[in-house]
């Protein structure tokens, strides 16, 4: 046996960047990482930085590489006295002179970031690699406070390009400028306030980007501004597509929604880390799950908070070049000053990914909500709170700031960022441990996922979604795009048979459908539970389920009544696709139905037990209670679905005459939404229906091949609508009609919307 500690140190091994094999270039400062050249090392290095610990000697004797002071960066290393520009920059220049440079293809579109920075120690050069391995093309940053940032910027500048980032340092050069910059009589008076010098310079970076010369370094089509805590998420089809497509079609400005992390334990690398993340409060579900959610994180903080900060997105906007007008922005949210919001109202130039409901009340009603995955999948990662010191430090930079900032033009309401203060004010007097305890006590009660179990809840609350793109993409070294989880409007589309195909699948076997749970079983609601798991077995296996629902028939006749009573309130139903009504001469829009929608008509609510439909009511109320039960359970299937929202109730009537719906899929386009319907509830109302009079449901089942196929194989299952069967079916894949009614007949419909569990993650 021998004893390893007395042998000779290894003379290669396996490459710590690419994975080479018998690398013998060791790192100067661990001495236990070996890389294929120099080269291979500072591409490495972003990565490399967080495990290499120096070592007590400056290199090893007998190296197969000598090592010196320059195989790696070294935060430990001396620096010049003074941060010096190049000769042909202003003085508060500083330009990065490593080989790392921008990956910006031939010919793309180049996004820039500017940022005000300062204590950047932690992670600084993690969020640099990410933004150069998901193709942004410039960082302007703004160094706050350089001479306390003085090593983290010689060693970025070690590291990355002049093509790549810029440094300017908060000097009396650079102060000078901020009087000739188009926002400076607002902020003229406040430059005291960090918040104020952030947005003067991220007007000073605008006006560097925009008079610069053509082929310039800091030439870029696109800015956005981001603190070192925040990272630019793009969508799986990558950031140059992403980018395009909004100037393809006109964009001018895009406002993302932002995402929170979520830690389970204090870190100083969180982008490495942490990958859960809170979703904004308007895409959290509206069932009694996401109720929960928010309610989970709401009760953590004094002020009621969901997100610690703040939760109204960042934006990128498209840069004037050479065009005379700077654009100096008054938010570091929205980049465009109020003067120029008159220009992005018309035609749609302006665009967002919070949902339409969210707009009037941000007075945002001038933007474009979009829901297309090319654009709705792009967002801001924000981690604003994963490590008590990291806190600490925040507030005994900040101290007593006021709660009223820019002359009254900011009022900072309760938050926890106002808590956090009052924290670290409350025990000054206690001292600087006692202040940190106190700050790390109350950043576990506030903001992490403490166990397991909690882990798992807040999932399936829909409150938390797993993103593991960052952290892949900085340990591989390259911009890892996440599957995705959403069909695109043409796919939705090409599962639609063509009218060759339709008339193919019309022709196959129709037999009768079973239904589960009827006679001696009682219906659903008699054996609830295990009814529920049932009906998700079906729904697994073959995409659709018919039950009985076990409501006394007495129940039934009232709500036929009311339903009879509500006859002169309907209007014939519409095929809606994109948002838009579609011509009934159409194939596959001819239906023959009359509608009501019993929200819109008043029929439920608190007063619905003195409306006109007290029954029907009841029976919606039913419908929804077994949808939002059966949540949790289409979560863990194989369907991994969750439901985000319940639409509003539709009474319909097929009025005999032969009065039908052509085939069709309920919910073929996505519905102009990220979370448009995915499953139908339909109750029959028609007691002792004869089935002579027809009027079935049929729902097309394949049993080879997919809907759209050319060769698809199946069969029709039809449902006789007697009362009290309950129908639940893919409302975004379920093929089914109509049948031609030769009596008067009657259904209540209930659709839920709903999405992937992981849609907003992304699961590697």
């Amino acid at each position: 046996m021998t004893d390893n500690a007395s042998e000779e140190p290894p003379s290669k091994g396996t490459c710590a960047g690419c994975g080479g094999q018998d690398a013998t270039f060791l790192c100067g400062r661990c001495q236990r990482a070996f890389f294929c050249s120099k080269d291979c090392l500072r591409s490495a290095w972003p990565r490399h930085k967080i495990e290499c610990v120096q070592v007590a000697e400056p290199a090893i004797e007998n190296s197969s590489v000598p090592a010196t002071s320059s195989t790696a960066p070294s935060t430990t290393a001396p620096f010049a006295p003074s941060l010096r520009a190049d000769s042909n920059d202003p003085p508060y220049i500083l330009r990065g002179r490593g080989k790392l440079g921008h990956l910006v293809p031939p010919g793309g579109v180049r996004i820039g970031v500017v940022s005000t920075l300062r204590d950047v120690e932690d992670q600084f050069h993690l969020w640099l690699e990410w933004f150069r391995i998901v193709g942004f093309s410039h960082l302007f940053l703004y160094f706050d406070d350089p001479s306390r940032d003085e090593a983290s910027i010689e060693e970025a500048r070690a590291i990355y390009s002049a093509d790549f980032v810029s440094f300017a340092l908060n000097t009396p050069e650079l102060r000078k400028e901020w009087p000739t910059l188009r926002s400076w009589s607002k902020f003229s008076a406040h430059t005291d306030d960090r918040m104020c010098r952030q947005l003067l310079n991220l007007a000073h970076g605008f006006s560097r980007a925009s008079k610069c010369q053509p082929g310039a370094p800091e030439e870029v089509d696109w800015m956005l501004h981001l603190d070192h805590d925040e990272l630019f998420l793009p969508p799986p089809q990558g950031l140059q597509t992403h980018f395009k497509h909004l100037e393809n079609l006109g964009c001018k400005l895009c406002l993302y929604q932002n995402l929170e992390a979520a830690p389970e334990d204090h870190t100083l690398t969180p982008f490495l880390d942490v990958s859960m993340f809170k979703v904004p409060s308007g895409r959290m579900p509206k069932t009694p799950l996401g109720a929960a959610g928010t309610n989970f994180w709401a009760k953590r903080t004094a002020a009621g908070n969901y997100f610690l900060y703040y939760d109204n997105g960042k934006s990128a906007v498209r840069v004037r070049q050479r065009s005379g007008t700077e654009i100096a922005p008054v938010s570091v949210h929205l980049l465009y000053p109020p003067e120029d919001l008159e220009d992005l109202m018309v035609g749609g130039k302006a665009w967002t990914t919070f949902a339409p409901q969210e707009l009037p009340e941000m007075n945002l009603g001038w933007l474009s909500s979009r829901h297309e995955e090319v654009v709705v999948g792009a967002k801001v990662l924000h981690y604003p709170a994963t490590h008590f010191d990291r806190l600490f430090r925040k507030y005994d930079h900040l101290k007593d700031f006021p709660s009223v900032r820019f002359g009254g033009d900011l009022v900072i309401p309760p938050s926890f960022h106002l808590e956090a203060r009052d924290c670290y004010l409350r025990h000054r007097d206690a001292g600087e441990r006692v202040q940190r305890e106190q700050i790390k006590e109350l950043l576990e009660s506030v903001a992490f996922l403490r166990t397991p179990e909690e882990v798992q809840s807040q999932i399936e609350t829909g409150s938390v979604v797993v993103i593991e793109s960052v952290r892949e993409s900085l340990r591989r070294g390259a911009w890892q795009s996440p599957g995705l989880l959403r069909q695109t409007f043409d796919q939705m589309m090409q599962r639609q048979p063509s009218a060759e195909g339709m008339d193919r699948i019309r022709r196959m076997p129709r037999v009768d459908a079973e239904i589960l749970l009827a006679g001696s079983a009682g219906g659903l609601l008699k054996m609830l539970e295990p009814g529920l798991d049932l009906l998700v077995q079906r729904l697994e296996s073959v995409g659709w389920v018919a039950c009985s629902l076990g409501m006394h028939a007495k129940l039934i006749d009232r709500a036929l009544t009311e339903a009879k009573g509500l006859m002169q309130r309907m209007s014939p139903g519409t095929t809606v696709i994109q948002n838009e009504v579609i011509d009934q001469k159409l194939p596959n829009a001819k239906r023959g139905d009359k509608i009501l929608f019993m929200q819109e008509q008043g029929l439920t609510g608190p007063k619905a037990a003195k409306g006109p439909a007290p029954t029907l009511a009841l029976l919606e109320g039913a419908m929804t209670d077994i949808g939002m039960q059966l949540d949790t359970r289409l979560q863990r299937s194989k369907l991994a679905l969750r439901i985000t929202e319940r639409c509003d109730g539709m009474l319909a009537c097929y009025n005999g005459n032969g009065a039908a719906y052509g085939a069709h899929i309920d919910n073929a386009d996505g519905d102009g939404r990220v979370d448009g319907r995915v499953l139908t509830a339909v109750l029959y109302l028609n007691p002792g229906w004869d089935r002579r009079n027809g009027g079935e449901l049929a729902i097309f089942q394949p049993e080879s091949g997919q809907l759209g196929d050319e060769d698809v194989v199946g069969r029709w299952h039809t449902i006789s609508p007697e009362a009290g069967t309950l129908v639940l079916f893919r409302a975004d894949e379920t093929l089914h009609e109509v049948r031609p009614s030769l009596e008067q007949r009657f259904a209540l419909s209930l659709w839920f919307c709903g999405q992937s569990v992981n849609y907003g993650g992304s699961q590697m």
